[in-house]
């Protein structure tokens, strides 16, 4: 699997989390064609990556328990040895009616964190299906910057 980065999607970060976003495409194997660039794609996937961003962090900004307990664990980790990595990709797999199905990702060196990211990544939904012609899994280089 070939990956290209250089569309940079992020909201000004006035926000609890900020997350910069650059849209990896990636496509099967067993496609025609393995390779996109980014500047290539189609104005509607990059419309879209853009509210898949935003729906992660909101959840990762959410008032609740996991959303919590997860920015807690970034903060009072952040720079450690046994800290989650500062940058990393998270494919997500996005269904027809707008639902996180899956998502993957490294490990973040804590097995109650790992849940609890992919708990918040996966609740509710981006509020529209993805374009019909979108390959997935959308791959996002997220870095968190919990403030």
């Amino acid at each position: 699997m070939r990956r290209a980065s250089g569309l940079l999607l992020s909201r000004p970060g006035s926000s609890v989390v900020a997350m910069s976003c650059w849209l990896l495409w990636s496509f099967n194997a067993a496609l025609a064609q393995d390779y996109q660039p980014t500047a290539s794609a189609p104005a509607h996937w990059g419309a879209f990556a853009k509210l898949v961003t935003r729906h992660f962090e909101d959840g990762i900004s959410a008032d609740d328990q996991v959303s919590n307990r997860f920015r807690s664990y970034v903060l009072e980790h952040r720079d450690k040895a046994d800290g989650p990595p500062q940058v990393f990709t998270v494919q997500a797999w996005v269904g027809p009616h707008g639902t996180i199905e899956k998502v993957a990702f490294p490990s973040l060196k804590n097995a109650q964190a790992d849940g609890d990211l992919r708990t918040i990544l996966t609740r509710g939904t981006v509020g529209v299906s993805p374009p019909p012609d979108l390959l997935q899994p959308l791959n996002l280089r997220l870095s968190l910057n919990i403030k």
